[in-house]
């Protein structure tokens, strides 16, 4: 894949604001055609599962009257169709549940919009906005989502037009939170996306914070920069969270021990959840990143807090490929008291792919320091993976590998629902979305999302929106098939599509996802449409 180093003035040069509005229009219409023609589409797979494009109730009034919703997309620009530069974005949008967006605030562009939505009857749909003010003026752009069916709700979305390849989500804010600063104490990751060749520019951080109305009284976190791995504690000056605007903006400002200040703005999604989105000049429009309350045990964390299966799901830059060039996921299970007892991971690096390779007790351990910071090694087939974890709780925390000067690699782990899974468990229709890019000098960035229906007997059919390299495709229904081991990882083939899509299960409804194809680096997460889509796994 061919990437270049561009600023975003850079960018926005290289790019006629003109041939955006009309390319982006045409996309439109072609995604609402499409997404027409498959909603009535009621035909079965040749397994026998019916077409997810047919099932479900959901309308523009999922979209609740007044409802206001944070998003946040990463993934690439398209530069004269053969280029591509990192890119990341993060906004707020208000809608009136009748198919129309009443107001919008875009960070990356800088400017507020209006625009509208469709909503079909399975959840899926589309997003088409235009923004009126700022120094991007006129600019419109077009998105295609997928719903789940909870209060508050939360979206899968990717950027269906020509010029922007970037997946994510959108969730819908609460209301009596909008207005407060962050309060108590808050892990957090970020990641910055290499913003040209090799690893320069590529940082992520996991930490844990604690916030006094507003005031950073504290911090504990590691940093991967460019492959080198520090811990770092709260440094001189002022440190801390402003008032958010009635859309739930805020900004923030963080310096550290190196003396390094890092700028955001936040999202507030409750006063538990934030979205981050970078504006200093080191991270600037390239750094995103989320922060949730940490729940404690009494006492403090030990290593007696975790215990059972933990699934997990990662991406990030790599020496060879840049941005993207590594996309991890995998289970392993813990024993209360330092022991890692068995798991699987898969991983697809530099193009190259390792699938199912056995986590083994031998050469695995992890330790837990009462702020919930946690050391883990883990042997894949021999290799050792060294991840460093902050708890959200016992089931949740945030991650980075820590161990390879040649890869800045982050994502989120979960614990299992249950010790043991089997077919009967992957069973029902979710959402889901999947970014990333295909590796090699043709390769091009590609991000879906669409709806899974799987049967619990080992069939399932797949239905998505695709953007390639800013060329937007809707297949219709694939037919694929699939087996549960009893660590809940799910190998799926799906015709014209993948042999090699794996399904890491948190619990029935939730799932991280790879496509373990060699020359792929996609990432994603899936989620049952009657549960929350809150924190796409491997994923911002």
């Amino acid at each position: 894949m061919s990437l270049q180093k561009f600023t975003l003035k850079r960018i926005w040069s290289a790019l006629s604001s003109r041939q955006i509005a009309l390319s982006f229009a045409v996309a439109l219409i072609l995604l609402v055609f499409l997404s027409a023609c498959y909603s009535n589409n009621s035909s079965s797979t040749s397994t026998g599962v019916t077409c997810p494009l047919a099932t479900g109730n959901y309308s523009n009034a999922s979209l609740p009257n007044g409802s206001q919703w944070a998003y946040q997309l990463s993934g690439f620009a398209v530069l004269n169709g053969t280029s591509y530069s990192p890119y990341a974005t993060a906004g707020t949008f208000t809608v009136d549940g009748k198919g129309n967006i009443t107001a919008g605030f875009d960070d990356f562009l800088g400017g507020n919009f209006t625009g509208n939505y469709s909503v079909t009857n399975n959840g899926t749909g589309t997003i088409s906005v235009v923004l009126n003010s700022g120094s991007n003026s006129g600019v419109a752009l077009s998105w295609a989502m997928t719903l789940d069916n909870t209060s508050p709700g939360s979206i899968y979305v990717i950027e269906a037009d020509p010029t922007f390849n970037s997946s994510g989500v959108a969730y819908q804010q609460t209301s009596t939170a909008l207005g407060a600063v962050p309060s108590g104490t808050f892990v957090f990751h970020t990641h910055v996306l290499a913003s040209g060749t090799g690893l320069s520019g590529s940082s992520a951080t996991v930490g844990v914070m604690t916030v006094n109305a507003g005031t950073i009284a504290s911090l504990n976190d590691d940093v991967v920069l460019a492959g080198v791995s520090t811990q770092r504690t709260l440094g001189t000056g002022t440190s801390a969270f402003g008032t958010p605007d009635t859309t739930g903006r805020g900004s923030v400002s963080i310096t550290d021990s190196q003396s390094v200040t890092s700028t955001f703005d936040y999202f507030v999604i409750d006063a538990n959840h934030y979205l981050l989105f970078e504006t200093d000049a080191t991270g600037g429009g390239l750094g995103l990143g989320r922060m949730e309350a940490q729940t404690a045990p009494a006492g403090g964390f030990t290593t007696a807090t975790l215990s059972g299966g933990y699934v997990f799901g990662s991406r990030g830059d790599t020496a060879a490929s840049a941005a993207t060039g590594v996309n991890s996921v995998g289970q392993f299970s813990v024993d209360g008291a330092g022991n890692v007892k068995a798991g699987s991971y898969d991983t697809v690096r530099d193009g190259s792919a390792t699938v199912g390779a056995a986590i083994t007790a031998s050469g695995s351990s992890y330790a837990v320091q009462s702020n919930g910071r946690m050391a883990v090694t883990l042997s894949a087939s021999g290799t050792p993976v060294g991840l460093t974890a902050y708890m959200v709780s016992g089931t949740r925390g945030f991650f980075l590998v820590n161990n390879d000067v040649n890869r800045v690699e982050d994502g989120t782990l979960e614990q299992q629902s249950a010790a043991s899974f089997s077919g009967s468990d992957f069973k029902g229709q979710s959402a889901f979305v999947m970014g990333g890019a295909i590796s090699g000098s043709a390769g091009a960035p590609i991000d879906r999302t669409g709806t899974v229906n799987s049967d619990g007997n080992g069939n399932l059919g797949w239905a998505e929106v695709v953007n390639s390299g800013g060329s937007i495709n809707t297949p219709g229904c694939l037919s694929g098939t699939y087996t549960v081991a009893t660590n809940g990882r799910v190998a799926t083939s799906v015709t014209s599509l993948s042999a090699n899509l794996v399904f890491y299960m948190v619990s029935p409804t939730k799932a991280y996802m790879l496509q373990g194809d060699s020359q792929t680096e996609v990432l994603g997460g899936a989620t049952m449409q009657a549960s929350p889509v809150l924190d796409p796994p491997g994923a911002f």
